[in-house]
């Protein structure tokens, strides 16, 4: 995505805290971005990185592309990527963060920087570890830190990182955007509730397997009411998209959405799926939407858990259908 573009266009406040604190050579040690689901953070920190290694006299100015993409890839020497959203960073992580940071720099830039991504979810005991590195923080050492729940943070994190908030960008302005760029609507309206940019909506939209996952759960929503149909669906689409964790989340996030919208419809709200109106009003009338909401919901956290995906998906419809 153009991250300048979307700084300047949607996050003006964001825009100038950073343009004014690289131009005038002031970054604070360590930043929280905390942002709606959806938002473009981890895009934007390692683009924000890529400016305070290599910036020019003009903010934003990146002289060496290859430092971007290389960042971008976590290939760049100096730069390190912690993804906490799935719960996956362990204590020694931490602390070969440190140890690294401790030592010289490994690039010709000088600067280091680390981004931990989903940092509510990280255990006490890797707190403790980052509070102690954000307490004495190393010369030309940054830190961004990614949430999409700032409230799940402790207040000891809160108090050592100069917050910057991101506001959420309205989904109809994104799908007008992204109509405009020749996405199918019924492709968008849903891609809209997980991404909060029209590049990265569009980006996913021409993903083959995200529209493999989004035809089976369309598929599974359509079906609903007929259980041998939904057999089929289940068995000869659902099982053979869903083959990793990631597409099995994605086809839990996509029903949950659709089951959530229907409960708008039957409480005669209005819904963003407009492309799916006449599947959600027959959704509207399943017997228990916030059960099954609730359900999706759990299985959806199991999948770190559980070894078999196809296991898992068969056990959800059976808890939501009964016997299919």
């Amino acid at each position: 995505m153009n991250c300048i573009d979307y700084l300047k266009n949607y996050q003006e406040i964001p825009y100038k805290i950073f343009y004014n604190a690289i131009k005038n050579n002031k970054l604070f040690h360590a930043y929280l971005l905390s942002g709606e689901v959806g938002s473009p953070l981890l895009e934007i920190a390692k683009f924000l990185s890529a400016s305070i290694i290599d910036g020019n006299e003009i903010p934003f100015d990146i002289k060496d592309q290859n430092v971007y993409q290389r960042i971008k890839e976590n290939t760049f020497g100096d730069f390190v990527y912690l993804d906490a959203k799935n719960g996956t960073v362990k204590i020694n992580d931490i602390r070969n963060l440190e140890d690294k940071f401790s030592k010289t720099a490994e690039e010709k830039y000088g600067k280091k920087i680390y981004v931990i991504n989903g940092v509510e979810n990280l255990s006490v005991e890797c707190v403790n570890a980052l509070l102690k590195f954000l307490e004495e923080p190393l010369d030309n050492t940054y830190a961004f830190l990614l949430t999409e729940n700032e409230f799940a943070i402790l207040p000891t994190i809160i108090s050592r990182v100069q917050i910057i908030h991101f506001s959420t960008i309205n989904q109809n302005i994104l799908l007008k955007e992204t109509e405009e760029a020749g996405i199918s609507s019924d492709i968008a309206e849903l891609l809209s509730f997980f991404y909060n940019s029209a590049e990265s909506i569009i980006e996913k939209a021409n993903d083959p397997q995200t529209i493999k996952v989004i035809e089976a759960s369309s598929a599974t929503i359509k079906n609903i009411k007929d259980k041998r149909k939904l057999y089929d669906v289940i068995f000869n689409n659902v099982l053979k998209v869903c083959t990793s964790k990631v597409t099995t989340r994605q086809y839990f996030d996509y029903l949950t959405v659709f089951f959530k919208e229907a409960l708008k419809v039957k409480n005669k709200q209005d819904t963003i799926l407009k492309s799916y109106d006449n599947i959600l009003k027959d959704l509207a009338n399943f017997s228990n939407i916030e059960g099954s909401i609730l359900k999706l919901m759990h299985s959806r956290n199991e999948i770190n858990f559980n070894l078999n995906n196809n296991l898992l998906i068969i056990h959800t419809f059976r808890n939501i259908f009964g016997d299919i």
